[in-house]
């Protein structure tokens, strides 16, 4: 009698572990298209069966454990961070670019090609007020176009600084809902499935904005840290970062009147920009830091098109005040073309304007050997391969005009394939990481008919048992 109402608990239990098999499976199959979810699978432990010792066997539920492999997971966390970098550097570069006109039909480049010609055509006609006239008209166009250019380059930097507070504020956002995750996890002591699949969906989407490691704690908390080790989350503390727009002090700088450079700092006020090297926040702050300051200039630097419009209007202006507006003894000297901005190295090409005290009357085409045309003919020249007249570099003034252009092409093309590159290899990650940790419903569904036989079977047993009992029952009574 004792034995069989053992017998009828241990099927009594099976069958309530195989009912909660059941619901594993059930939850799986409802959260296979969940982000972040692995998949669940009730760990089943044999009873020991020792018929003398009134042990009836049977099975005993121990507990879940999901299919999550921590290294996949890292893989997948770093290859979406090599994304995220090269995706906003190649937006980024790609806005630049389109200030740069390569084909030299307009923008700056044709602004300086009629300039050019405008001085050629002045060489031939030297005392021609038309052709005075046409040097000071295009001298003003080419002003004028790098001036926009300069305004262009200054308006994508603001709109990039929107864009990396933006990021910041989303990253702050996810160390939230991570903190929030290690609050749960610290006050109870059963794992959460669904709050782990929420956990590792604000990690692959904090992979999209920036770099970071983590580390599970011996409480079950995660700490998640920046590349350089700097705590954006440890157990329920949130190190929230912080955007702003400095002029570096450090090392002391050449040209402290430059445009400033993005800084992210983090709660204490420590900067921790050189630490954010992926993500989008990394591809954002390298083209806004480097590839901008090497346009418009930052601390160290005068920026290439500052340089660009400095050595243009010296060069021009020195060959015009070196000679005389005519070949007439006691002729008046040359007026300077341009004007700029003499106090700020960094803000020659926003700056750069057509001199207001120059008339046509003012050029001076005679040179200081008394050359009728010299001075023309020189600034005439300038666009040509051999001259060495306001050279940069190594080039002349149209050649490092091309450069330019051709440098941020360049930083667009390699971000492009990069970009392009890396979209497979964060898809081939993933694709892994899901094999191994995704739902399989075909997996599924076989467990899903293993258990049902086995809750059917028990459930046999258990009615076999129960008329065992009658009968027992119904002896015990008529022998009484």
């Amino acid at each position: 009698m004792a034995n069989i109402l053992a017998s009828l608990s241990s099927a009594g239990n099976a069958l309530d572990v195989f009912q909660q098999a059941l619901t594993v499976i059930q939850n799986n199959v409802d959260n296979s298209s969940t982000p972040g979810y692995a998949t669940q699978t009730l760990n089943l432990e044999a009873e020991p069966l020792v018929v003398t010792g009134g042990l009836t066997g049977g099975v005993a539920a121990q507990g879940l454990e999901d299919s999550r492999d921590d290294y996949a997971e890292e893989q997948v966390q770093q290859q979406t961070q090599t994304l995220g970098f090269y995706t906003a550097q190649a937006q980024s570069t790609g806005t630049l670019q389109s200030f740069f006109d390569v084909s030299g039909t307009g923008g700056v480049p044709a602004a300086l090609n009629n300039l050019l010609s405008a001085f050629s055509a002045w060489s031939v006609t030297p005392g021609d007020p038309t052709a005075e006239q046409n040097v000071l008209a295009n001298a003003q166009s080419l002003a004028s176009s790098i001036n926009g250019l300069a305004n262009s380059l200054s308006s994508a930097s603001q709109q990039m600084d929107t864009q990396i507070s933006s990021t910041v504020s989303k990253i702050n956002s996810i160390a939230a809902q991570i903190q929030q995750y290690n609050q749960q996890v610290l006050q109870s002591s059963t794992p959460d499935p669904g709050a782990q699949a929420n956990l590792y969906a604000a990690l692959d989407n904090l992979s999209q904005l920036t770099n970071f490691t983590t580390v599970k704690q011996s409480d079950g908390t995660i700490t998640v840290m920046l590349g350089g080790g700097d705590p954006l989350v440890m157990g329920t503390q949130v190190n929230q970062l912080s955007a702003s727009d400095v002029v570096a002090t450090n090392p002391p700088p050449t040209y402290p009147n430059s445009p400033p450079s993005a800084v992210i700092t983090d709660s204490q006020g420590n900067d921790v920009t050189s630490q954010i090297t992926s993500g989008q926040l990394g591809g954002l702050l390298d083209t806004r830091n480097r590839v901008l300051g090497s346009l418009l200039g930052n601390t160290q630097q005068q920026g290439s098109l500052n340089q660009f419009a400095q050595t243009l209007a010296d060069t021009v202006n020195n060959i015009l005040e070196s000679g005389t507006v005519s070949t007439a003894q006691g002729a008046a000297a040359g007026t300077a073309l341009f004007t700029y901005d003499t106090t700020n190295p960094a803000n020659v090409a926003a700056s750069l304007e057509l001199n207001p005290a120059i008339t046509a009357s003012g050029l001076a085409p005679v040179d200081s050997s008394g050359n009728a045309n010299g001075n023309a003919n020189q600034l005439a020249d300038l666009g040509n391969a051999g001259n060495t007249a306001g050279n940069i570099d190594g080039m002349n003034l149209v050649q490092f005009l091309a450069q330019m252009a051709s440098d941020i092409g360049q930083e667009n093309q390699t971000a492009t394939t990069n970009q392009n590159t890396q979209q497979q290899i964060a898809a081939q990650a993933t694709t892994l990481r899901d094999q191994i940790s995704g739902v399989s419903l075909d997996t599924q569904a076989t467990s899903l008919l293993q258990f049902q036989r086995a809750y059917q079977a028990t459930a046999q047993v258990l009615t076999v048992l129960n008329d065992m009992l009658d009968s027992t029952i119904n002896m015990m009574t008529v022998t009484t």
